[in-house]
């Protein structure tokens, strides 16, 4: 997945936080490596894609929160990951 691709689902339009956004972005992978049965980073379903977009997202927008007010995401972002380790 490119990085301007997941800018753009972001909303982000500015360089400042490429850094980071590739660290969530590199996190996610690996997670999904490790998570899914035969993953191919160069071969990402739309699914595939949408889940990284989301958990993506979920980071970046809650990087300097410790609330819990984002459970129900992160319950359906859980649900995906779930769906493509059983796939």
């Amino acid at each position: 997945m490119e990085l301007e691709k997941l800018k753009e689902y972001l909303r982000v339009d500015f360089s400042d936080d490429d850094g980071i956004i590739g660290l969530m972005l590199e996190a996610v992978l690996d997670e999904m490596e490790e998570l899914i049965p035969a993953f191919d980073r160069e071969a990402l379903t739309s699914r595939q894609q949408l889940l990284i977009c989301t958990y993506v997202k979920e980071m970046y927008d809650n990087r300097d929160r410790t609330t819990s007010g984002q459970e129900k995401l992160r319950f359906a972002v859980q649900s995906m990951m779930l769906k493509e380790m059983l796939r």
